[in-house]
């Protein structure tokens, strides 16, 4: 996997998301589903509200819907 490198001044921070948060959340995904929406996060996520639990969940959800359990009655 290719790597990236954030470079910090001492009054700056950076949350790091990865693709094992996300497949944590989004067990239904593949590993590129789950990196392609680490991508969209990083590119369209709201600054008011930011990244968290939920905002991945519905981007996930959005893009690749959750598949319905199917029941065995």
């Amino acid at each position: 996997m290719k790597k990236r490198t954030i470079e910090l001044d001492e009054d700056q921070i950076a949350i790091i998301w990865s693709l094992e948060d996300v497949l944590m959340v989004c067990d239904w995904l593949t590993e590129e589903q789950g990196i392609d929406v680490l991508h969209d996060l990083e590119h369209s996520h709201d600054a008011t509200i930011g990244i968290n639990w939920e905002v991945i969940r519905d981007s996930a959800e959005t893009k690749y819907p959750e598949p319905e359990e199917e029941d065995d009655a």
